[in-house]
């Protein structure tokens, strides 16, 4: 799809900590981006009016220099894409509890028009740890939608930041899409590398960039044997887990399997020029 923006704009990627981040899979999705492109931090955004320190806690640090306080930001890392002149900057933020509306003002003041922005975020779903976990990939804009082949924002109901900044965005004009991954209910109390997984995944098909992730594949293997193990230790678990699996493999259409067989042959095929 090559949802990229032209040599006047940059891709903007963004993930908050908190309601939007089931399983932390955003927020670890866009440390994965900084880590493999090597982006430097070169801003922090810092506000104390935009939380609640008795909800949102401060984390201490001790250091060979001494004791270091971490309060709650959003901070903007920048570089270019491995092996690319695509410039790209990924902000990582906590969701804030307070004045909303000024904090998005001031995170857009760092977007610009011609940038294209992906925002990053994850839901809590009945879905089953063994089988894919879905992603969603969908636009406000219609013509975005189809001009790139995603799917037309449809949703409506209580937000987050996530879709308060979608919506943000496009009243402005900028080209924004949303990426959603589905992490199971049951197995969201630690950090999901399989829906880390899943959300690279639908990334790279959005935008063709090709992200290196051998070491997540070993990781989400554990992380499925670990949820096994949790599953088999509750009957009443087992027969839930048992249930999706039947109800999800009921829904999915060979048509459907057919397409998600593309893909990946699609993304195989990007990894084998990008390693050449």
């Amino acid at each position: 799809m090559n949802f990229l923006p032209s040599a006047n704009g940059r891709l903007v990627v963004i993930a908050f900590e908190g309601w939007n981040d089931a399983g932390e899979a955003a927020v670890d999705s866009a440390r994965h981006l900084i880590a493999q492109w090597g982006l430097r931090p070169t801003a922090t955004l810092v506000g104390d009016e935009f939380y609640d320190m008795t909800f949102i806690r401060p984390t201490i640090r001790r250091t060979e220099s001494g004791p270091e306080i971490d309060w709650p930001r959003c901070t903007k890392h920048s570089g270019t894409v491995t092996g690319t002149a695509i410039r790209v900057e990924v902000l990582i933020g906590m969701e804030p509890s307070y004045r909303w509306q000024d904090y998005m003002a001031m995170l857009m003041e760092h977007i610009g028009d011609e940038d294209h922005v992906v925002l990053l975020g994850a839901l809590l779903a009945d879905v089953a740890h063994t089988r894919p976990l879905p992603v969603s990939t969908t636009a406000d804009s219609a013509e975005l939608a189809e001009r790139f082949d995603v799917e037309p924002a449809e949703y409506e109901g209580p937000t987050g930041i996530i879709g308060a900044l979608a919506t943000a965005l496009f009243d402005r004009g900028v080209a924004v899409v949303s990426q959603w991954v589905a992490v199971p209910v049951y197995a969201a109390s630690s950090p999901s590398p399989k829906a880390v997984l899943a959300l690279l995944g639908a990334f790279e098909d959005l935008t063709g960039l090709v992200v290196p992730q051998h070491e997540l594949v070993e990781d989400a293997r554990a992380w499925e044997l670990g949820t096994d193990a949790l599953v088999e230790s509750d009957e009443d678990l087992a027969e839930h887990v048992e249930r999706i699996e039947g109800m999800t493999d009921a829904a999915e259409l060979p048509e459907a399997s057919g397409d998600a067989i593309a893909r990946e042959f699609e993304r195989y095929l990007n990894r084998r020029r990008w390693e050449s």
